[in-house]
């Protein structure tokens, strides 16, 4: 499944008929369980097609932590390689979105666009008591310093700033897409998907997926996975209705079966004394 260093692209996957392209899907908003299934079924569909690589433009203000976990596993499992381009000129990657652009083969920024601000923030919740306060306080450091660690490890393994990555964590801190490539946050910053794909061409993706990127010239299949999840949605809808019309039925069925046995010996009864009394009659 994997090319080995130094192998294009190409000669890991090829599209339907042995074309080559991109494919390309947004994830904006919150990231939250909906954003979580759209990223799975966006790789899946990716897989299916043998994309060559995996384009998110992203634009968030961050959102939950369960679901970008999840969304970053899926990134790192991802069979081909992942670009994660926040997308368009004065969108963002803040928060959560920070971690998932960490996660990239390859990480861009189009210019006007920021990324950081990734402090955790958790519900409020009012102490009743110093000790309350005092297991709040210790659940906030916990929280915060899991936080860091996965920054850090996820920058690391893609060899990236990981002090810079940090200090999003810890203080908040947020960059211009100009400074965050100064500062090897992140790879590329470019204007458009067809720069991208020009400017990642010979990009060295490391990790499980080691390979040589061939993307200049690669033709972008936009999909729009919003009515990908409408027509999940409606054939969900559809098995639905079907199994209330299957179970709706079967309980039907079992009543009518229960009247009819209940009715039985009555009706056999009935029947055999209007016999008896018709043969009287003939007699």
């Amino acid at each position: 499944m994997l090319a080995a260093a130094g192998i294009g692209v190409g000669a890991a996957s090829a599209g339907a008929g042995g074309e080559r392209f991109a494919y390309s899907t947004a994830l904006t908003g919150t990231i939250d369980r909906s954003t979580e299934r759209t990223l799975d079924r966006a790789i899946a569909d990716a897989r299916a097609k043998n994309a060559e690589v995996l384009i998110i433009r992203l634009d968030t203000p961050g959102g939950s932590a369960t679901s970008t976990r999840a969304m970053i596993q899926d990134i790192l499992a991802a069979p081909m390689p992942v670009i994660v381009y926040v997308h368009p000129s004065g969108g963002r990657a803040d928060s959560a979105g920070m971690f998932v652009m960490l996660a990239a083969d390859v990480a861009a920024m189009a210019p006007a666009t920021n990324i950081g601000s990734a402090t955790p923030v958790r519900d409020p919740i009012r102490a009743r008591s110093a000790s309350e306060e005092r297991i709040l306080r210790d659940m906030d450091r916990k929280f915060l310093n899991g936080s860091v660690a996965f920054a850090r490890s996820l920058a690391e393994e893609r060899r990236r700033n990981a002090d810079l990555a940090e200090r999003m964590v810890r203080s908040a801190h947020n960059v211009t897409a100009g400074r965050a490539r100064r500062e090897r946050l992140v790879d590329l910053v470019v204007p458009s998907e067809q720069a991208l794909l020009r400017a990642a061409d010979g990009f060295r993706v490391k990790g499980r997926r080691a390979q040589r990127l061939q993307t200049a010239g690669l033709p972008i299949r936009h999909v729009d996975l919003a009515s990908l999840d409408l027509a999940v949605e409606e054939v969900d809808n559809s098995w639905f209705l079907r199994s209330l019309v299957l179970v709706v039925g079967s309980a039907l069925a079992l009543v009518a079966l229960a009247v009819a046995a209940s009715r039985g010996p009555r009706s056999y009864r009935r029947f055999k004394r209007r016999r008896a009394l018709r043969s009287r009659r003939r007699a």
